[in-house]
Formats: structure tokens, C-alpha cells, sequence
């Protein structure tokens, strides 16, 4: 049962990440000619800027409508995937510590929604720009960013002790 609720929370974030990268090509890509600023790791405050100008009022408003439609699902499809592989990878090691890396997944997670909320509200009033709001943003940026990246080498050496543990079981 537990490696059915794997496979469902995959398909999740597959669809996910699938209907963020559709909907950005489709929508976005074509106004802005650019990336958006939240596949950064750290953005200044320049290219945001520059982002937000290049796509006009129109490149905004998509903007904000591609985030708020689409980039909910996926923070919570990769949170949910992260944790629960971690979760079960450490379950088979037996170590409740282990388990405790489950979180880490949820914290980036959680930045990326803070950091979707404050890009939100800054592409939505500009050319108000509020320097706060965007440091919030551009600091939840990046620990989503290293959460994200710390998640995957966390699932990694779980995969290696998972695999050395079924050899040492074998050899003994």
C-alpha cells in the first residue's frame, strides 16, 4: 500500500510539474520572451524589474494568473513526493533521526509558496515595488531552492544505505 501512495504522489507531481511548464510556455513564454524570475535561485532586484517591464501589464497579469492557477499544485505535489520518498526510504533503515528529513521537503515547500505570494503581489502592483516584500521573497527563493536541492541529496545517500543495508543483509 505504501509503494501505491508513492506511485499516486509521482503521477501527481508529474501532472503538476507537466501543467506549470504547459502553462508557462503557452501563456507566459510568449508576452515575456523570458523565464520567469521564480526559476532563479536568488533574482536581483534588476532583473525582476526588468521582467516585469518586459512583459507590460498584460505579461503581468498572465504572470500573476500562471502562478496563482498553476504553481499551487506544484510545490504540494513535490512536497508531498520529497517527503513521503524520504519517509519510506528511511523507514526501511529503521532510524526514527531519519525520518526527521521528511520535513525538509515541507520547509522548501512552504518558501515556495511564500515566495509565489510575495512575486504575486509585487507583479500586482507595479510599478509600485515594495523593497521588503521583494526580499522576502527573493530569501524564500532560495531556501526553496536548497531545500529543494538538500531533499534530492538526502533522498540519495538514503537510496545508497538502503542499498548497503540489503547487501550487508545478504552477505550476513
Amino acid at each position: 500500500m505504501r509503494w501505491i501512495i508513492w506511485i499516486l504522489s509521482l503521477l501527481f507531481l508529474l501532472y503538476a510539474e507537466n501543467r506549470l511548464r504547459t502553462a508557462g510556455e503557452q501563456l507566459l513564454k510568449p508576452i515575456v520572451n523570458q523565464n520567469p524570475p521564480d526559476l532563479s535561485i536568488g533574482i536581483s532586484k534588476d532583473d525582476f524589474i526588468a521582467f516585469l517591464e518586459a512583459g507590460g501589464p498584460d505579461g503581468r497579469r498572465v504572470y500573476v494568473d500562471v502562478i496563482k492557477a498553476n504553481d499551487f499544485l506544484y510545490p504540494l505535489a513535490y512536497g508531498v513526493f520529497f517527503s513521503y520518498t524520504i519517509f519510506l526510504l528511511a523507514s526501511g533503515l529503521d532510524s526514527k533521526f531519519l525520518k526527521n528529513f521528511a520535513f525538509l521537503p515541507i520547509i522548501s515547500m512552504l518558501a515556495d509558496f511564500t515566495e509565489n505570494s510575495c512575486f504575486i503581489l509585487l507583479a500586482s502592483e507595479y510599478p509600485e515595488f515594495n523593497n521588503t516584500l521583494f526580499f522576502i521573497g527573493r530569501t524564500a527563493q532560495m531556501v526553496k531552492w536548497y531545500g529543494a536541492f538538500a531533499s534530492i541529496l538526502v533522498i540519495l545517500i538514503l537510496i545508497v544505505l538502503n542499498i548497503r543495508k540489503k547487501f550487508a543483509t545478504k552477505s550476513s
